[in-house]
C-alpha cells in the first residue's frame, strides 16, 4: 500500500483486534476520519483486508484479536480492463 510502503511493524496492545491495528495505521499516516486509511473505507468494500492470507472482510471479522506473529495484509480495489 503505497500509504506505508511494502511492510511496516506495528506495536499493539496484548488483546488488539485488527480494527485496533486499522487505527493505529490511520493515526500513524496522519487520517483523521475515522475508518479510513487515505481514501479507502476499511469497514466497507473499499479495501480488502488479510489476515494470515484469509479475507476477514468477507466475514466481518474487524474485531478479530491479533496475536504475536498475525500477517495483516491491507489491498486496495483493483480497477482496470
Amino acid at each position: 500500500m503505497a500509504l506505508l510502503g511494502n511492510e511496516s511493524t506495528v506495536e499493539l496492545e496484548a488483546d488488539a483486534s485488527v480494527k485496533d491495528l486499522v487505527s493505529k495505521i490511520a493515526e500513524r499516516i496522519g487520517s483523521s476520519r475515522k475508518n479510513f486509511l487515505g481514501n479507502y473505507d476499511v469497514t466497507g468494500p473499499d479495501l480488502v483486508i488479510l489476515l494470515n492470507g484469509h479475507n476477514i472482510n468477507a466475514l466481518n471479522k474487524l474485531e478479530t484479536t491479533l496475536k504475536d506473529g498475525d500477517v495483516v495484509t491491507l489491498l486496495p480495489p483493483l480497477v482496470g480492463g
